[in-house]
C-alpha cells in the first residue's frame, strides 16, 4: 500500500549559516552578545574612516556537525543550518557556550534569544512588544509541550513556516518511539512473554492482523489527506493547531505500530505456530521507518533556496512477493499438527 503526499512550493544543504542569514540574526539581536551577562556591544569603528570591525558571530545551538557541543543526529542538515537554529553572541560567549555544551544546554540558549530580542524590540519603537511578548507566551500555552525550536518558528513565522513547524514537531514526537523501535531491534528489553494456547493462536492472531490494518488506513489517511489540511491551500496560511495536532497523530500512529510489533515480538506458542508467527514480526517496523522519512524530507525538501514548484513524497509499505502463500502454507501446517496432535 502506498501513501503519497504532494507539497505545493520546496541545493545542496549545508551546517553553517548563510550570509543572509548572519546578517539578519545581527540586526535582530542589535549587535549585541546574546548572553544576558554580557551583552557586549559587537560591531564599531576601526582604525580606517570608512571601515567598521565586527567580533559578533552566528553560534549554532545545536552543533553543526557530530563532536561538536549540543549535535542533535536526529535533525536534518538544513535545520541546523536555519535561523531558528542561531544564537548572536560575542566571540568570547560563543567559546563559552561551546567549551560547556552541559552548562548551556539547547533550551537555555533558545531562552537567552527569547528574551534578548524581546528586549531590543522593546527599545526600537515597538511600544506594544511587551504585549505581543505576553500574547505570544499565552498563545504558545495552547499548543502543550513543543520543542523550543518549534515555539521559535511559531513565533517568528518564517517563509514556508508550515512545513518547518510540522517537521521540528515530527521530530519532537517521533524521537521517543524510534529510539524505542531501535532498541527492540537490537534486544536491548525485555516484555512479559504472553503464553498462547494453541487453541487461542489463530484468533488471536486475526486480531492483531485487524490491529495492523488499521493502523496502515490512519497512516495512509494522515498522509494522504490530514496534512494536506493543515497545511491549507498554496498562498493561505495553514492552521497551527491543525498542523501539531496532525504531528502528534502520526505520532501516535507510530508509537500504535511499535506497541503491536512488541506483542508479536512478546508472544510465545509452541509448535509450528511460530512459523506463523515468525511471518508477521517486522511488519509495523516496516511503517514505522517508513514514516520515520517524513520529517527528514521535510527539512531537506523545505530548507532549500529559491523553491519551486510541486514537491512529491512516495511512503510505501510494502510485503514480500510470497507472504501470503507462506503465511497460508504455514497456517496449514500448523493447523494440522494440532488437529494430529488431537
Amino acid at each position: 500500500m502506498a501513501a503519497r503526499h504532494v507539497a505545493k512550493m520546496a541545493g545542496k544543504s549545508e551546517d553553517r549559516f548563510k550570509q543572509a542569514i548572519v546578517a539578519t540574526l545581527s540586526k535582530r539581536a542589535a549587535n549585541r552578545c546574546s548572553n544576558p551577562d554580557c551583552g557586549a556591544i559587537t560591531s564599531g569603528p576601526s582604525d580606517k574612516p570608512t571601515a567598521s570591525v565586527n567580533v559578533g558571530e552566528a553560534a549554532h545551538i545545536y552543533g553543526a556537525h557530530p563532536g561538536s557541543a549540543r549535535f542533535d543526529e536526529q535533525m536534518a542538515s538544513t535545520a541546523r543550518s536555519d535561523i531558528a537554529n542561531a544564537i548572536w553572541l560575542c566571540g568570547n560567549c560563543h567559546k563559552l557556550i561551546d567549551d560547556d555544551a552541559s552548562g548551556y544546554p539547547a533550551g537555555l540558549l533558545f531562552e537567552w534569544v527569547k528574551q534578548h530580542e524581546g528586549e531590543v524590540a522593546s527599545h526600537v519603537g515597538k511600544a506594544g512588544a511587551v504585549a505581543r511578548r505576553r500574547y505570544e507566551d499565552r498563545h504558545l500555552e495552547e499548543f502543550g509541550k513543543l520543542s523550543y525550536r518549534a515555539e521559535r518558528i511559531l513565533t517568528e513565522k518564517p517563509d514556508l513556516w508550515e512545513y518547518r513547524l510540522t517537521e521540528e514537531v515530527l521530530r519532537y514526537e517521533m524521537a521517543p518511539v524510534l529510539q524505542r523501535w531501535a532498541a527492540l531491534q537490537r534486544g536491548l528489553y525485555m516484555k512479559p512473554l504472553q503464553m498462547l494456547p494453541k487453541q487461542e493462536f489463530l484468533p488471536w492472531l486475526m486480531s492483531r492482523q485487524a490491529e495492523i490494518q488499521a493502523i496502515v488506513a490512519a497512516f495512509t489517511s494522515l498522509m494522504n489527506n490530514e496534512f494536506s489540511r493543515a497545511w491549507g491551500e498554496p498562498g493561505i496560511a495553514g492552521n497551527e493547531q491543525d498542523i501539531i495536532y496532525t504531528c502528534r497523530l502520526f505520532a501516535e500512529m507510530c508509537q500504535s505500530a511499535l506497541t503491536w510489533e512488541e506483542t508479536l515480538r512478546f508472544a510465545a506458542v509452541r509448535g509450528p505456530f511460530r512459523d506463523v508467527l515468525k511471518l508477521y514480526i517486522g511488519i509495523a517496523g516496516n511503517l514505522i521507518e517508513e514514516a520515520a522519512k517524513l520529517p527528514a524530507w521535510l527539512a531537506d525538501t523545505f530548507g532549500q533556496e529559491n523553491l519551486s514548484g510541486e514537491q512529491r513524497l512516495s511512503l510505501v509499505l510494502t510485503l514480500p512477493d510470497d507472504w501470503a502463500p507462506a503465511v497460508e502454507a504455514a497456517i496449514g501446517k500448523a493447523e494440522q499438527a494440532y488437529f494430529d496432535d488431537e
